[in-house]
């Protein structure tokens, strides 16, 4: 209990304080276009290249009927 007294007793101190501070002294707020840090603004470039892997190539599937009205599965490569 003694701790948890401290504790908000700090707090309303630092509280008082910050109200008495005045408020020139606080750090001044940039106008207009400033330089970023933030990663996802310097990766939006990188982000929007694409990029081309090669050949896309799948199995097709053809069913043809052979003799004596069969069906005839064959599998065939296509590349795009």
């Amino acid at each position: 209990m003694k701790k948890f007294a401290l504790g908000f007793a700090a707090a309303v101190a630092l509280g008082l304080v910050s109200f008495a501070v005045p408020a020139s002294a606080a750090t001044p707020v940039s106008q207009g276009i400033s330089t970023s840090t933030d990663i996802s603004a310097a990766r939006y470039g990188a982000r929007r290249k694409s990029v081309r892997r090669g050949r896309v190539c799948s199995m097709r599937t053809v069913v043809r009927r052979g003799p004596m009205g069969r069906r005839i599965v064959t599998k065939t490569r296509v590349c795009r």
